[in-house]
């Protein structure tokens, strides 16, 4: 019987060939109960659950020009965490899955590759699982929201392209910043990922970014510009233009239930070499930036640079193992040199109230880089934002003043860490 196989999505093609021990496109997504979890359940939820999802069940194979997706005969295990998160696991290894579901005392993980799915996929896949989970041990829990349950079948929508589908041939490319600031920090050494998270109130937390009128994403991605600013002037590092990476999930702005890749990243830019910029100036740039750019205009202009990237006659000529070779060097050229760091807020998780009562906090960690070798990421649940910087140096002043500057505008943080 011949096995089902899935393209990868436009994003997805450019990070199966970036990998390598550091840039491991592998993200995290994870929930933490408020019981030990059970492995024998969680295996069992995992198996029950994983055919609901087969372009998660698959495997990725080498194709002659591309990387493609092909299904898997085998069920995936859930494994005892013991390393680093995002590190030490190649997608591309022929008995791997493109993600792995990871058990440590009451905490369930599930990261996986950018080159299936991004944090909105991630998040349906993990509630799922929890799902599942809390079935099994006995619990009678009302299906509500995204929540998939293993009776149900994978639509059509959910296997789609949607950077293909909403593809408009005649816009224009768009234009990019060169060459941006970068933390001109030592690096770890290889298979380390440090995550610093800092769990914020919720309440009070929309209460100042209202202050300023503006978004909880505006508010926080004005911090960060402003602690690099004062980090900038403070130790006299070159100045550069300061660029953040903002994935804004599509699914918002176009009628796609996708659960593949579907964001595209938006690039405020505040240049330090034009002067100072005070807080609040530096609310009001971001919030006209963001009312301009997430427009569907310009989000068509950077769907239609990526796909028509993708569909370039040279770039699709060369087999797969030179793409290997010069897709890393065009990433970085093109891609991350041209970024500072990245934040991605994927927003409220909600889940059935019963499961609520189960479930202490979710968290996101970005994915290491040694381009960008800062990025944060940030979920809400219940009356907690929780914001993770994931990093590849030892170096903490980027988190630790970002948090003061959050304690100082008057909202309660808790510091956690994976490392002393």
């Amino acid at each position: 019987m011949q096995k089902k196989w899935f393209r990868l999505d436009n994003a997805g093609r450019l990070y199966v060939s970036i990998i390598n021990p550091m840039d491991t496109t592998l993200f995290r997504v994870s929930a933490t109960l408020y019981e030990k979890v059970d492995e024998q359940v969680l295996e069992a939820a995992l198996k029950n659950l994983i055919r609901r999802f087969p372009y998660f069940n698959t495997h990725i194979k080498k194709g002659v020009f591309w990387y493609y997706v092909e299904e898997s005969e085998n069920v995936p295990i859930p494994l005892k965490e013991r390393h680093y998160p995002c590190m030490n696991y190649n997608i591309k290894k022929k008995s791997n899955f493109p993600f792995r579901v990871l058990y440590f005392k009451n905490r369930i993980s599930v990261e996986f590759t950018h080159a299936i799915t991004d944090g909105t996929g991630a998040f349906v896949f993990l509630k799922s699982l929890l799902y599942e989970y809390f079935r099994l041990a006995g619990d009678n829990i009302k299906l509500e929201g995204d929540i998939a349950s293993v009776d149900s079948h994978a639509s059509a929508e959910e296997l789609e392209d949607g950077f293909s589908k909403y593809y408009i041939k005649k816009y224009p490319a768009q234009k990019r910043i060169k060459k941006a600031f970068h933390f001109p920090y030592k690096l770890l050494p290889k298979g380390i990922y440090s995550v610093v998270t800092g769990a914020m109130d919720m309440k009070v937390l929309k209460e100042t970014a209202k202050v300023y009128d503006t978004t909880i994403t505006e508010f926080l991605c004005a911090v960060y510009f402003k602690v690099i600013m004062d980090l900038i002037e403070k130790n006299g590092y070159k100045k550069r233009p300061i660029v953040l990476n903002v994935p804004v999930n599509l699914r918002k702005m176009y009628p796609s239930e996708t659960m593949r890749n579907f964001f595209i990243s938006v690039t405020p830019v505040i240049d330090p070499r034009l002067g100072e910029y005070s807080f609040e100036e530096i609310i009001k740039y971001i919030k006209n930036f963001m009312e301009i750019q997430v427009d569907k205009r310009y989000i068509n202009q950077m769907i239609s640079r990526n796909v028509k990237n993708e569909r370039n006659i040279f770039l699709r000529a060369f087999p797969v193992f030179i793409k290997d070779t010069i897709m890393p060097w065009i990433y970085h050229i093109y891609g991350e040199r041209g970024f500072s760091t990245g934040f991605s807020n994927v927003g409220l998780v909600k889940v059935p109230s019963k499961m609520e009562e189960r479930i202490e906090k979710f968290e996101m960690y970005p994915p290491p880089s040694s381009g960008n070798i800062i990025k944060a990421a940030a979920v809400g649940y219940k009356d907690k934002l929780y914001m993770s910087f994931g990093k590849l140096t030892h170096e903490k002043e980027v988190e630790r003043e970002f948090f003061r500057m959050i304690v100082e505008l008057g909202i309660p943080v808790e510091i956690e860490t994976n490392v002393e």
